[in-house]
């Protein structure tokens, strides 16, 4: 029998990058059971807390009482059941565009917007620090991918000059940065995009639900919504569950539907992963849900407080999401045990995730985390000072 990836896990542990799963038992809430130990959880993109809801609960179980688990096909032979139109029209409505599509996953809508979007000839514009996931749409879509400088405008209006002939062109960000925190210049893009005559695409899968009016999301809160033609988000960040979606003008949507692969030769999501949609929106755009943005926003400032105070570089993050940068993989290896003996898992991220020279402890805030979870983390960090 063939042993695939030998060589290439052996480099990858000599290298220090090897990567291995962990047990989270139990609920993902500001606590849980990692590896048999109980600790704070400071890793998981459950911002708002409403991955254990009742409400959602409630919503997920009438759901599958009254559609079943699976949807039994894809969204264009039988697998389109009336929550899939639902969450739709109700994401649709909240972010005042004219229709939405649920995918899968949040890589799944990136694949398969920019893979049935753009072609050979065309033009894609991607700050260097996109989601990987764009990052792959780009490449498969076989169009001329080009990186500009991370949230640099100038250096994306050097990158299009420099593009020749009548291709199209498309420009797309991340709106909250998933491993640095820090958010893109929206509005300048925009404005680039329209002189250009570009299409602008925005993945605001950490920034949705948690920024702007409502939680609309970074586009709301720049001031840019009308000026983002295709707005992507996730299920699976602050609403709390899993999937993603498309947000945009009827064409694109209908184009969609008929050109992209990963949603068209997918089995439709579970009707209860829907369900649990539409129940999260709800929490979102009332006032629970800003209750809960305040509570995690405060829970920011006083973590970003601690660390700063403690002499940590946290790099120029605006969000719920807050890198610790420090020196070398190895140092990352210790202190991750420190951390976890103190009962504090926050992940630490090397490469290839992020750049080598960019190592970091990346740590998640939730809305949840309370002071004796806040001084937790200090004391942790406090300690990891010491070593």
């Amino acid at each position: 029998m063939i042993e695939p990836f030998i060589k290439e896990l052996a480099n990858t542990s000599a290298e220090g990058t090897l990567r291995n799963l962990r047990l989270v038992s139990g609920t993902t809430g500001r606590t849980a059971t990692v590896d048999g130990k109980q600790i704070v959880l400071f890793a998981s993109n459950n911002y708002l807390g409403l991955a254990n809801h009742p409400r959602i609960i409630e919503a997920v179980i009438k759901s599958v009482e009254k559609y079943g688990w699976g949807s039994g096909a894809s969204r264009l032979v039988s697998g389109t059941m009336p929550p899939h139109m639902e969450f739709e029209e109700r994401v649709a409505d909240f972010l005042n565009k004219p229709q939405a599509l649920m995918f899968s996953s949040g890589y799944t809508a990136n694949v398969g917007v920019i893979t049935s979007l753009m072609g050979r000839k065309d033009n894609i514009f991607a700050d260097r620090l996109c989601h990987a996931s764009i990052i792959d749409g780009a490449r498969f879509s076989g169009s001329r991918l080009k990186r500009f400088r991370h949230n640099d405008p100038d250096d994306l209006l050097r990158l299009i000059k420099k593009t020749g002939g009548k291709t199209k062109l498309l420009i797309v960000t991340d709106g909250v940065f998933s491993m640095d925190g820090d958010m893109a210049p929206l509005k300048e893009l925009a404005e680039i995009a329209e002189r250009f005559g570009a299409i602008f695409m925005v993945d605001d899968a950490h920034g949705f639900g948690l920024f702007g009016p409502e939680g609309r999301g970074t586009p709301s809160l720049a001031g840019v919504s009308d000026r983002v033609d295709i707005h992507v988000a996730t299920l699976g960040k602050a609403l709390g569950g899993s999937g993603g979606f498309v947000a945009g003008s009827k064409s694109l949507i209908d184009g969609l539907i008929n050109f992209s692969r990963p949603f068209i030769y997918s089995t439709a999501p579970p009707p209860s992963t829907a369900s649990a949609g539409v129940a999260a929106l709800d929490i979102v755009s009332g006032e629970q849900g800003a209750r809960r943005r305040k509570a995690l926003h405060t829970n920011v400032g006083k973590i970003m407080a601690y660390l700063n105070n403690l002499g940590y570089d946290t790099g120029k993050s605006r969000s719920q999401i807050i890198p610790v940068y420090i020196d070398g993989a190895k140092s990352l290896d210790n202190g991750a045990g420190v951390l976890l003996e103190m009962g504090v898992f926050a992940p630490f991220i090397k490469p290839p995730t992020v750049p080598r020279g960019t190592e970091r402890f990346r740590i998640c805030v939730m809305a949840d985390h309370n002071e004796s979870d806040l001084a937790k983390l200090e004391s942790a960090y406090r300690r990891l000072k010491e070593i």
